[in-house]
């Protein structure tokens, strides 16, 4: 997994997933609890008058159905959708009202997500010297608010360096489907023999690479144990900078 050899004199790109590995997320044990409540508070603002037990209860059995679909198709619904569809069963009907809260509420969902989001000291200086160096470079993120997504990316100035995005709450797929993967390749007009893909996560990130042909990378800054991963990586690095070596050697 980790010959000492370098990664391929034939790279062309270099593409990354987006959160945990450029962008890094605060470890909190309640942060999805405390962005739904934030959409809950938006909601009530709103004049959507339920109790929060009501909206859980059928937030839940929505999310529930759609996650279903996500393991068995790799669906990615924006956000917003589940949202849409919690307040129908709550009993509330389909209007452009309706519609227009439900944006709203994964704007609220991601004004909480966005507080305990941190940009990677490493992540603009790797960037930065791939460019240089001639690599294309890329995300690919499983994401279900890509506006979002592509807010942090602009905010914490990694578009600049950045010649795709792909997000799955754009194209309705997510990894490890190939086809996220290949949107971006066919982008970047470079096979996928080409390529190599920086990710935190062997059951997505490292599986649909593998499927696809590219050469996978495992940032595992947190020294997680992943002897019994069913996908390996070809390379495992603690930080982002060590793609560097690999590209040098």
């Amino acid at each position: 997994m980790n010959s000492g050899d370098g990664i391929s004199k034939f790279i062309k790109a270099v593409l990354f997933d987006l959160f945990d590995t450029l962008l890094l997320v605060e470890r909190v044990d309640d942060l999805g609890e405390r962005c739904i409540k934030n959409v809950y508070h938006f909601l009530a603002r709103s004049g959507i008058n339920v109790s929060f037990n009501a909206f859980m209860k059928a937030y839940s059995e929505v999310r529930k159905q759609i996650y279903e679909r996500v393991d068995k198709y790799f669906e990615e619904p924006h956000f917003s959708v589940r949202i849409l569809q919690t307040l129908m069963k709550l009993g509330y009907e389909y209007s452009n009202y309706i519609v227009t809260i439900a944006k709203g509420a994964a704007e609220a969902y991601m004004e909480e997500l966005a507080r305990h989001v941190y940009l990677d000291e490493e992540a603009i200086p790797v960037l930065q010297s791939l460019h240089e160096s001639g690599y294309k470079t890329g995300v690919i993120s499983n994401f279900s608010i890509p506006e979002g997504a592509r807010k942090l990316i602009a905010e914490y100035g990694l578009k600049n360096f950045l010649d795709v995005i792909v997000i799955s709450g754009e194209i309705n797929r997510r990894k490890p489907c190939s086809e996220i993967f290949t949107t971006a390749l066919n982008s970047l007009k470079v096979k996928s023999s080409e390529a190599v893909f920086v990710g935190d996560t062997p059951d997505t990130d490292i599986r649909g690479a593998k499927k696809v042909g590219i050469k996978t990378v495992l940032i595992n800054r947190w020294n997680i144990d992943i002897s019994s991963a069913e996908d390996k990586p070809n390379f495992i690095i603690r930080s982002l900078k060590e793609i560097l070596d690999l590209l040098r050697k």
